[in-house]
């Protein structure tokens, strides 16, 4: 069963790496275009700003959503295409890779219970150990290029929803408080606060030796809001022993947003850190918020 995800996962990654490729072509032959014409010009603003992209591109960088002011303005066209075909790709990547791992992560469950039924303790975390592994390799964890990220959110995207329209690998405080939904293309968790303590959707995950920091971002919506508290994703750190030794909030709001806004930040791991939960979470406050494309790459 991991051989046969594994082979899925490898073959989904090349199949993106090599559209990829090709949609970045027409951008690479206009840049290098563009900057022989700067260079004849003497205008070495506009050489770096065209060597900057082309760097860019070839470690596997996202293009910044705004162009630099010193990009000649005839690459506008083509940069914007590129956006939008790399956009598309990731999306159908992510959606991909996701059920791949959903379906991977129920196989385990099944033999999770049959183990635990049987008392087998060592197969037991055998399969606790490829869980982890798998939370490692989520979408979005094999950048192009085939360089190796870590994001430790499972279905982050909320792809995947149980009979109930809460999200599979997201634990609730209280049920029936959150559902997957999809409007105008967009799917997301909508969350219902039940009071003003504490509601929140999380998953755990272990810390990967090698992860000194986690880059955390999502985007968030809140149209209506009660109370002084606040919302967004929370970042628990633990010892071995399970002991909390942080919470951190990389990313929060604490006023409504009514148009979607996207939210990033960097959580410092503490050297004791084994273990990690990340935490949709609404605080001390009445509110719907809904949450959408979560991750924690490790860095």
């Amino acid at each position: 069963m991991a051989a046969k995800y594994q082979a899925s996962l490898a073959a989904l990654t090349e199949v993106r790496n090599k559209t990829m490729t090709q949609a970045q072509q027409p951008y690479l032959a206009a840049l290098a275009a563009a900057g022989q014409k700067a260079a004849g010009g003497k205008k070495p603003d506009e050489v770096r700003a065209v060597t900057e992209e082309k760097e860019a591109i070839a470690a596997g960088r996202t293009l910044a959503a705004i162009a630099s002011p010193l990009l000649p303005r005839e690459l506008a066209m083509l940069r914007a295409a590129l956006l939008r075909e790399t956009a598309r790709v990731e999306r159908d990547f992510a959606t991909r890779a996701q059920q791949g791992a959903t379906e991977y992560l129920r196989g385990l469950t099944f033999y999770e219970t049959k183990a635990r039924a049987a008392g087998q303790a060592d197969l037991l975390k055998l399969i606790e150990a490829e869980k982890l592994k798998i939370a490692g390799q989520s979408p979005g964890s094999v950048k192009p290029g085939g360089k190796a990220a870590r994001n430790l959110v499972v279905n982050g995207d909320f792809a995947q929803k149980k009979e109930d329209g809460s999200p599979e690998s997201w634990n609730a405080s209280d049920r029936g408080r959150g559902a997957i939904i999809t409007e105008q293309g967009t799917t997301f968790l909508r969350v219902v606060s039940a009071d003003k303590t504490v509601t929140y959707f999380l998953q755990n995950a272990g810390r990967p030796a090698e992860a000194q920091e986690l880059e955390v971002s999502l985007r968030l919506r809140c149209r209506d809001m009660k109370g002084q508290g606040a919302y967004g994703v929370i970042i628990a750190q633990r010892d071995a022993n399970n002991t909390v030794l942080s919470r951190d909030v990389p990313c929060s709001l604490s006023a409504p947003s009514p148009g979607w806004r996207s939210l990033s930040g960097v959580v410092k791991l503490r050297p004791e850190t084994k273990k990690l939960s990340v935490e949709c979470r609404i605080l001390d406050c009445t509110a719907t918020v809904d949450f959408s494309n979560v991750r924690a790459e490790t860095r």
